[in-house]
């Protein structure tokens, strides 16, 4: 659907779902008239629908519900989504309706995949382990076994999903002298390589593999990719049944690519270790992963970073306001020229 943009401003008021730092919220405000409610959890139902009708702009991140139940019959002409993923978001509903979507790719890249690697070096290394031990006050002197862990040198490193932030994290395993095997777009065993797997071959060393002989043959697994309707639950029980004896998985994209439930299990047997960024119903953490040493739990942080997340506030500001002019930002999903 192509969407007619207007030289004349076509939005006047915006609600920013979370704080704005104060010199982009007067940016904004010079466009359209802002209103800020700052939450630490998603707002219910029918306060999304009061803002859906009352707002032409919203600027949401992650934990806003965006969906046909939300937006049908409000006055919503544009969404500004503060992440790169936008599964909270009903965007065939958005693009039906005209209504533009932007998000915020290319700025969160480096500090997600810093993230992903810090929790896989905490899982070999046993970082929290040891931390409490310490504060318990456990620790009598050297032991020779004490916290032993895994090296990462030499090891396979296996990537689901050579986005961008899968190629950051190439770049930092590459770091660590680890053998790089991926997988992306088609996961099945019949895959056909292209020109890109030639260049990440070239840049990463990095060798294309199918889904499963990637969870099969892998000491470290990385969760990079989006969750839509071909990821949802594309870790399921028989690739975590695939995987070595105390291999690590870390999942830093979203908690819906893995069945939870099958995650939970082959933690609770002690047959894997895992780093957790991301949950299925997020801020809902399974109760049987809370008193387990062999998973890290983390509270979606991938992007936060004080300078990450001034860049995503920054991105989707000015996409809102080049928008609110008639002008195409480069971030937006639905992309239209200018008529």
């Amino acid at each position: 659907m192509r969407i007619r943009h207007s030289m004349q401003p076509i939005f006047h008021s915006a609600v920013s779902l979370g704080k704005l730092p104060g010199d982009l919220l007067n940016k904004l405000g010079q466009f359209v008239k802002v209103e800020v409610i700052d939450r630490t959890q998603p707002l219910p139902l029918n306060k999304m629908q009061e803002l859906a009708a009352a707002f032409d702009v919203i600027l949401s991140e992650p934990q806003d519900r965006l969906d046909r139940q939300t937006l049908a019959g409000g006055k919503v002409k544009m969404i500004a989504q503060r992440a790169v993923g936008f599964d909270n978001i009903d965007f065939e509903y958005c693009k039906e309706q005209g209504i533009l979507v932007a998000n915020t790719p290319g700025v969160l890249d480096k500090a997600t995949a810093d993230l992903t690697f810090s929790l896989f070096l905490a899982c070999a290394r046993r970082i929290v382990e040891a931390d409490k031990y310490v504060r318990a006050g456990l620790w009598n002197g050297f032991e020779n076994e004490l916290m032993l862990g895994h090296e990462t040198c030499g090891k396979t490193f296996g990537i689901v999903g050579m986005g961008r932030i899968g190629k950051e994290v190439a770049r930092r395993a590459q770091a660590f002298d680890m053998r790089i095997i991926y997988t992306r777009s088609d996961y099945s065993d019949s895959f056909k390589s292209d020109e890109k797997d030639l260049e990440l071959q070239e840049k990463y060393g990095a060798c294309r593999v199918s889904l499963n002989t990637l969870m099969r043959e892998s000491h470290f697994i990385s969760l990079n990719c989006p969750l839509n309707k071909d990821t949802a639950g594309l870790i399921g029980a028989e690739q975590i049944a695939l995987m070595k004896d105390q291999a690590i998985l870390v999942n830093t994209s979203r908690g819906k690519v893995v069945d939870e439930a099958a995650l939970v299990k082959a933690l609770v047997e002690k047959r894997i270790v895992a780093g957790l960024d991301v949950f299925s119903y997020e801020p809902n953490v399974p109760e049987a992963l809370i008193k387990l040493d062999n998973v890290v739990l983390a509270p979606h942080i991938g992007s936060a970073t004080a300078e990450t997340r001034l860049a995503m506030a920054r991105l989707a500001v000015d996409a809102v306001i080049m928008a609110a002019q008639g002008k195409p930002a480069a971030n937006l999903l639905n992309q239209s020229p200018i008529l």
